[in-house]
């Protein structure tokens, strides 16, 4: 793996470029250079600390640039050969070399560290950490691509490592020119086989929370289910387990009999089954409609949850901490939100495994949120309701992302020639124009290229019943 260094003269604004094998520069870190201006570095920051004064000799340091190869154009300006899939970790503030020798064994503990060193500073320590993309398939080759990927890369380093640092980890802007100072380590960990981190091509930058990613991230694996009857017989089947072991427990109860010291049986066992309260709730009802209305159902279920959570008891949170925390709670519990952004539109469904499909949030559906949430007994007001649904607590939504993830892995076939030849045209070029038009609309969809825009759109011209409008249809996804 080649390393680029750069030295800049911040007078005449040049820069000279350099490439060197990993191995060659980790071995050049070990010994100091005769004029010694790391040394010298080291020795003067605490005095320069506090003031605008830099050091004198600091060009003379060049800037390692772990993440990238660069290369020069004819003009040249500094352009990306390959990327190397390598993200910088950096942590900061250390007390001297014990501390820093201890950042380094903990970070060599882990099989994707590429290497770990101390900072120009004598104070720090980088962490270089590997990437690559999952199945032999290499690294991005697009800058554009890099981009993306080095974004996401750097955010799932620093989830991994820093649980196992009693330091925290300096957040930086996740880009390609991420860089450090020539430094001088006598021991730096250097692992030229490390195991990479797996990661797929991302299609947007990292950003708010996602649908897809809020669901992947329910602790409850039975919310992971996807609705549908397959979720809906395994809830069956467990609750009906969770109503055996309530009649065991209440011999001598029979259909007729006063329903309240089932349900505290009932809501016990089907808590400690791990099913949802929604769920316990609709199969309840569906077994004991008639026996009990439906609110009291609800409201002994639910204190029976409250209960066996911890919740209820008197805390030191204020009245509207407490709101709060109970409408997050309700809101989770009872419904699945999302923002759909290409509809600009904010869509629900309830979890209870009958309302499969999302619709739209309406101001009915805000009223009815609002009522039912006052009837558990949270003093929440119709503003409350909207500013949570208004925020980013609701995930975003975007159907064509979430196509585009499903789709798979192309197999090679060409199937967008195929496509346009379903279109009866007499243009010999229609085929290949359409080819191009497709791809770039796909890459926008992408957010690959955000500085051109599509000028151009397929128009489909024909007779009344002549299938244009079916064509359309049949495209595209549900």
């Amino acid at each position: 793996m080649k390393i680029t260094l750069i030295r800049q003269d911040s007078g005449s604004g040049k820069e000279a470029l350099s490439i060197c094998e990993a191995g060659t520069l980790f071995n050049k870190m070990k010994t100091e250079t005769k004029p010694r201006h790391i040394t010298a570095l080291r020795n003067l920051i605490p005095m320069l600390e506090g003031t605008y004064s830099r050091y004198e000799h600091i060009d003379k340091l060049p800037y390692i640039y772990s993440a990238v190869e660069y290369t020069r154009t004819k003009e040249g300006e500094r352009k990306m050969k390959q990327y190397n899939g390598l993200v910088q970790l950096e942590v900061k503030r250390l007390a001297g070399p014990s501390e820093m020798e201890y950042v380094k064994r903990q970070a060599a503990l882990l099989p994707q560290t590429f290497a770990a060193f101390c900072g120009s500073s004598g104070r720090s320590v980088k962490i270089w950490v590997r990437f690559a993309l999952p199945d032999d398939r290499g690294l991005p080759k697009k800058e554009a691509e890099a981009e993306l990927f080095h974004a996401h890369a750097y955010w799932l380093a620093v989830k991994c490592y820093q649980p196992m640092l009693p330091y925290d980890i300096n957040l930086q802007a996740p880009v390609l020119t991420q860089k450090c100072r020539m430094t001088l380590d006598e021991s730096p960990y250097y692992n030229p086989d490390a195991v990479p981190f797996c990661l797929e091509q991302p299609l947007t930058m990292p950003g708010e929370e996602t649908f897809r990613q809020r669901k992947q991230g329910e602790k409850n694996l039975l919310s992971r289910l996807q609705p549908g009857y397959e979720s809906a017989k395994t809830f069956t089947k467990i609750y009906e387990a969770a109503l055996n072991r309530a009649f065991q427990e209440m011999e001598d109860w029979k259909r007729g009999d006063d329903l309240q010291p089932l349900l505290v049986h009932l809501a016990e066992h089907c808590f400690k089954a791990g099913i949802p309260e929604e769920e316990a709730v609709r199969q309840t009802l569906i077994h004991y409609y008639r026996e009990e209305d439906e609110q009291i159902i609800r409201s002994t279920i639910h204190n029976l949850y409250q209960e066996c959570k911890g919740f209820g008891k008197k805390n030191s949170i204020g009245r509207e901490q407490q709101t709060a925390f109970l409408l997050e709670e309700f809101m989770n519990r009872r419904y699945e939100f999302r923002y759909n952004t290409v509809l600009d539109d904010l869509e629900y469904r309830q979890r209870d495994s009958i309302h499969f499909y999302f619709k739209p949030v309406d101001k009915r559906v805000r009223n009815s949120v609002s009522i039912c949430a006052l009837k558990e007994g949270i003093n929440a007001w119709d503003r409350d309701v909207d500013r949570f649904l208004n925020s980013e607590f609701v995930p975003l939504y975007n159907p064509v992302e979430e196509y585009l993830y499903d789709v798979g892995r192309w197999d090679g076939k060409d199937r967008i020639r195929a496509l346009a030849g379903l279109v009866p045209c007499t243009n010999p070029y229609w085929q290949e124009l359409f080819y191009r038009w497709f791809l770039s609309m796909v890459a926008h969809w992408r957010g690959v290229d955000r500085q051109h825009g599509n000028s151009t759109s397929p128009l489909l011209v024909g007779p009344q019943g002549y299938r244009k409008s079916t064509f359309c249809r049949i495209i595209l996804p549900p």
